[in-house]
């Protein structure tokens, strides 16, 4: 039952963060295709990238929703500011995974498949954690004038 929960969870957030990362390096000339949830780099001998469960953000997005709260609490005054910073969670969550991505191939593309390993992964994991509280702090600071 949980693992059905997790998957319908977790498929849409990464095909979103697959299609904003895969889109967002095609804009700069990047030769990357995307079908589903499988990233092929075209220019780097066909390496292909699988976005799995535990790269969809869905773990990143159960510990944010308690940031975000606390995050909502300290920084806004209004139940609707609240609210709204609260709401920018996925928002954030997706936008970093989507970066992670970006990174991700472009590191492939630079040093080879390498940068698929363990130790890359989770460096790159942390990161992707670290900018999607940065990023809600960030639209906390934006939205706090609507106080």
């Amino acid at each position: 039952m949980i693992e059905s929960v997790t998957l319908a969870l977790s498929y849409p957030l990464r095909l979103m963060a697959t299609w904003l990362s895969v889109e967002s390096l095609r804009l700069f000339g990047v030769p990357v295709h995307a079908d589903r949830t499988l990233i092929s780099l075209e220019a780097s001998g066909g390496v292909q990238i699988a976005v799995t469960d535990a790269c969809s953000g869905l773990e990143q997005l159960m510990g944010l929703i308690l940031v975000g709260g606390v995050f909502a609490w300290m920084m806004q005054r209004t139940f609707l500011c609240r609210a709204l910073h609260w709401a920018t969670i996925l928002p954030c969550v997706v936008l970093a995974n989507a970066v992670r991505l970006a990174v991700t191939i472009l590191l492939v593309r630079a040093f080879g498949e390498v940068i698929l390993g363990d130790a890359w992964h989770v460096s790159l994991g942390w990161g992707q954690t670290a900018l999607a509280v940065l990023l809600l702090w960030i639209f906390g600071r934006v939205i706090r004038p609507l106080n």
